[in-house]
């Protein structure tokens, strides 16, 4: 269980909490794996909420209903690329951890999704996204935005992004969305942010997908426990 590390109010019958980057990164990682993503996309699930409490944003509670309704399928949106679009290989929304590291490996391809304007799928849990985009657009040297029939956002080259559209994306179970490049960008220069709250409701249900990674003690590993040799010295 990870540690926490300050108390700063109650949040109804439970207190919300304030973890550090590291911290967020761990236990995220630990609940992806424990909800059946691979070690290396756990990885990349971890640094993507990291990324996103490092600048203000808590996506924690999104992570918890995504890792919750993808526990429950046996197949969760693999993304298909085609050029101009990129579709879910199912019925299910696509699955943003693994699209976001697609999209990222793809972000220097000469013909790749970022050569072109690119349509969605209905992504879920969108915020989640956002940092592999803020990466592709450091990779690329481009200018990018998210654009859906209500709203846009913005990111810059240097990752940068229009923050008041990013807290709408935590609203938004999921999105379909275009990726565009040839556009002007009138983001705003980031603001030094604390830290989010966690509610500690959020940290109960991601520390029990992270205990399904440990795995349970057995008579064999409890005899062959400590050392097999006498200290009589």
């Amino acid at each position: 269980m990870t540690r926490q590390m300050m108390c700063t109010q109650d949040s109804g019958d439970a207190k919300a909490v304030i973890l550090s980057q590291n911290e967020t990164e761990s236990l995220c990682m630990k609940a992806a794996r424990g909800a059946g993503f691979s070690w290396g996309l756990a990885e990349e699930a971890g640094v993507a909420a990291g990324w996103l409490a490092a600048r203000g944003l808590d996506a924690t509670p999104n992570l918890l209903a995504y890792l919750t309704q993808r526990s429950q399928a046996e197949d969760w949106g693999r993304p298909v690329p085609q050029p101009g679009h990129w579709r879910s290989a199912g019925q299910m929304p696509l699955c943003p951890i693994t699209l976001g590291a697609a999209l990222t490996d793809s972000a220097r391809l000469a013909d790749g999704p970022f050569s072109r304007d690119t349509r969605l799928d209905p992504v879920a849990a969108p915020i989640l996204l956002l940092p592999f985009l803020a990466r592709a657009a450091q990779i690329c040297g481009k200018s990018l935005a998210a654009v859906w029939p209500e709203g846009r956002l913005q990111i810059a080259p240097d990752g940068s992004f229009d923050r008041q559209a990013a807290h709408e994306w935590r609203g938004h179970t999921q999105l379909a969305v275009t990726i565009s490049t040839a556009i002007a960008l009138d983001v705003p220069q980031p603001q030094p942010c604390g830290l989010p709250m966690v509610s500690q409701s959020v940290l109960d249900g991601l520390n029990a997908f992270a205990l399904k990674t440990t795995v349970p003690a057995t008579d064999e590993s409890r005899r062959g426990a400590g050392s097999a040799t006498t200290d009589n010295d």
